[in-house]
């Protein structure tokens, strides 16, 4: 029988202050750490790129309307309106709700909202909070507060630790709820809110130093350290969902706003771009939800008619039509990379896993990471065109040892280069794929 116990969670309520338009010292202060008048946000027209031929895909009918989705592993799952499906090679298979209590619930109801724990996902619906790890889902038998509380989304930070010779990982979960964002860490559960917000946010990220919160339109920077709200000075439309593309989401990791005027980037430096999705002139193209690929570490977004394929400092990829549908969409990515998108009554798998590449993994890397100096010879470094596949094939073993060691990027450098892109590279190297 499916046993998970859930951390005791102790509450601890933040009071963060919005630096603008608030009385005292702090008002007089406007802007995020280190002065200046906020970040801007740069406007990158254009639709996604096109990648050929369409790739093969098989849909799936399932009971209630598709309202979350998550994977975890080898382990697939979408939420309905009605129950929770397992998604594999057969299609859906939905798992039943097994315990010893008394009070069982007879199904989810809603489910609201799913996210990689442990080594399943977490549900939280309509009937209550469950875990599965695959087969059947439990009741979760975690704290009271918890479980108490309504959740309306959720996303996971997974980071590798060391305890004497063994690696662990700990599971950290953001959450929106009806009445705020919390965070669930090593036990604890932090309520964090804005001065001046009183309703529940739209979306969250939390990161080991700093938490995004989103209100519709507007945007808070949290500096932890400080526990104070910075307000991100720009307007780019409602904010759906905030995504990062790794699975640790260490500093110096891309952070991603699902926008109703397209995508926003937030880059290692706290630069912001916004992607309309479309022409200059034309409507923005809203996106709804994002996926990562654990294994690759590669983010996929559901926007208008596609399934898209995130680059950084780059438009993405249209990789796959997206079935329509009127109400929210979902998404998320197997094992296989293959991704799954959820609407309406039916969910569909399409076929866009493919092994790492230099074009489609390392080059993003390589432009975001390393050509602000290289490109150039800008601050005493060399100049290479660390974007070429010819130039990357001659400088691939100095560069693997030096990003290994920490010295590439130097120290002191603004973008720090997270453990996972480094994984994605020296797995690269297996194969050295164009």
């Amino acid at each position: 029988m499916l046993r998970r116990l859930f951390p005791t969670c102790a509450s601890a309520a933040w009071m963060l202050i919005t630096l603008a338009g608030c009385g005292g010292e702090e008002a007089a202060q406007p802007g995020p750490p280190g002065g200046g008048a906020g970040p801007e946000i740069a406007v990158v027209h254009g639709a996604p790129r096109a990648m050929g031929e369409e790739p093969a895909s098989e849909e799936h009918a399932v009971e209630g309307y598709a309202a979350a989705m998550a994977s975890n592993g080898a382990l697939v799952a979408v939420g309905t309106t009605k129950a929770v499906y397992e998604l594999g090679a057969s299609g859906p298979l939905q798992l039943a709700i097994v315990g010893d209590g008394p009070d069982l619930p007879v199904s989810t109801g809603q489910v609201r909202a799913m996210a990689p724990y442990e080594e399943g996902l977490l549900v939280a619906a309509e009937g209550g909070l469950f875990y599965t790890a695959g087969g059947a889902l439990q009741p979760s038998l975690g704290s009271e507060a918890l479980a108490a509380l309504t959740i309306t989304a959720m996303n996971a930070r997974v980071v590798r630790v060391t305890t004497g010779e063994d690696d662990a990982t700990e599971t950290h979960l953001a959450l929106v709820t009806t009445d705020g964002a919390r965070e669930l860490s090593r036990g604890e559960m932090v309520s964090w809110t804005v001065e001046g917000e009183a309703g529940a946010p739209t979306a969250m990220l939390a990161q080991q130093d700093r938490i995004i919160l989103a209100f519709e339109e507007r945007v808070y920077e949290i500096d932890k350290a400080t526990s104070k709200a910075y307000p991100v000075l720009f307007d780019a439309g409602r904010i759906r969902a905030i995504a990062c593309d790794s699975l640790a989401c260490e500093e110096g990791s891309l952070i991603y706003l699902a926008s109703d005027e397209g995508l926003v980037e937030r880059s290692p430096d706290g630069a912001y771009t916004l992607y309309p999705l479309a022409a200059e002139g034309e409507p923005a193209v809203a996106v709804e939800s994002f996926a990562l690929d654990a294994q690759k570490q590669r983010l996929y977004a559901l926007a208008g008619p596609s399934v898209l394929r995130v680059h950084a400092g780059a438009l993405p990829d249209a990789i796959a039509t997206a079935t329509p549908a009127d109400l929210p969409r979902r998404i998320a990515v197997d094992k296989l990379g293959d991704v799954w998108s959820g609407g309406g009554l039916a969910v569909r798998k399409h076929a866009v896993g493919a092994p790492l590449s230099f074009a489609a993994d390392v080059r993003p890397i390589m432009h975001e990471y390393c050509a602000g100096c290289h490109a150039d010879g800008s601050q005493g470094a060399p100049r290479v065109d660390f974007t070429s596949y010819d130039v990357m094939l001659e400088a691939a073993d100095v560069l693997l040892v030096r990003v290994t060691q920490g010295t590439m990027p130097p120290a002191g450098y603004e973008k720090k280069l997270p453990k996972e892109k480094i994984q994605i590279l020296i797995d690269w190297d297996v194969t050295r794929a164009p």
